[in-house]
């Protein structure tokens, strides 16, 4: 049987480990953002060599956001307790009685959604500048 002392310190471990993978996750979506942005700048310089290795750094960015994410998965199948209060906070969603690590998860979760907005944005000027009409967002 699990006491109470004990779950409260498994809850801690499990907040600050949630709180470095998101850290960490945030980061690499505000780099994703910043290399399409140049990535946009490089195709309107027509520079296709920094594009390609910006493509390239990019495409290391977003390998290392799944990493993190898939990191979160595996450390919630380990505290299953809490799985669905971890996944709603990642998914931007407030939850009962948050703790301050939860608020700053939260916090990330949702500064990690207006960075890959961001990046969304700059993706679609450069698909449309690649691409034209047969763009992903032309349709």
């Amino acid at each position: 049987m699990i006491t109470p002392e004990q779950e409260n310190t498994g809850r801690a471990e499990l907040e600050e480990m949630m709180l470095r993978l998101a850290q960490r996750e945030y980061r690499k979506c505000c780099e994703v953002g910043e290399l399409t942005g140049q990535m946009a700048e490089a195709l309107d310089r027509n520079d296709q060599t920094s594009f390609g290795m910006l493509l390239k750094m990019r495409g290391e960015a977003m390998t290392e956001i799944e990493k993190a994410r898939r990191d979160q998965g595996t450390l919630l199948k380990a505290y299953s307790d809490f799985k669905s209060r971890f996944e709603e906070l990642g998914n931007g969603r407030e939850v009962p009685d948050m703790s301050g690590m939860e608020k700053r998860i939260l916090a990330l979760a949702l500064s990690r959604k207006e960075a890959l907005s961001r990046a969304k944005e700059f993706d679609r000027r450069v698909s449309r500048r690649l691409a034209g009409d047969r763009s992903y967002y032309s349709s």
